[in-house]
């Protein structure tokens, strides 16, 4: 089912991508302060120079080049499998995803040295990483390869 609503792979990767960059645009530009939407939601820039959830995270300069040279190896590996597999008519929604989302992180770190993160979601004392719309669209990819893969077993 979701294969089919990622028919046509380019069109959605470059939508995604889109989305994240133009999100990105909007926070760097306009999320000087803190913006508190509701109890649970707030949109606060911030630049993370690590990978997910702020790991990794580094104001040396070597480490930061370490860390994007291994997310771009990972991304190209990441990359020639999903050519593999659309080359073998199989689903590559997830992969579309994750390539998406982290081409876009890697635009960000090629552009500004960190990734641009934005969103916040807390509770009370309670606090989720800050993200942003590429890495929902990394998690949600990967949930949805690791499904195909467990409906494969």
């Amino acid at each position: 089912m979701i294969g089919r609503l990622f028919k046509n792979h380019g069109f959605w990767f470059i939508v995604l991508l889109v989305i994240d960059r133009v999100t990105k645009n909007l926070a760097l530009t306009r999320c000087t302060q803190a913006c508190k939407i509701n109890q649970l939601l707030t949109f606060d820039f911030t630049l993370n120079r690590g990978i997910s959830w702020g790991m990794l995270h580094s104001n040396d300069e070597t480490t930061f080049v370490v860390v994007s040279g291994i997310v771009v190896l990972i991304t190209l590996g990441l990359a020639g499998y999903t050519f593999v597999r659309w080359m073998n008519r199989e689903s590559i929604a997830g992969e579309i995803l994750v390539l998406a989302g982290s081409i876009s992180n890697i635009i960000d770190r090629a552009l500004y040295s960190g990734v641009i993160d934005f969103i916040l979601v807390s509770f009370g004392k309670w606090s989720f990483p800050v993200f942003n719309v590429a890495d929902m669209c990394i998690v949600l990819g990967v949930g949805i390869m690791a499904l195909e893969l467990y409906k494969k077993s």
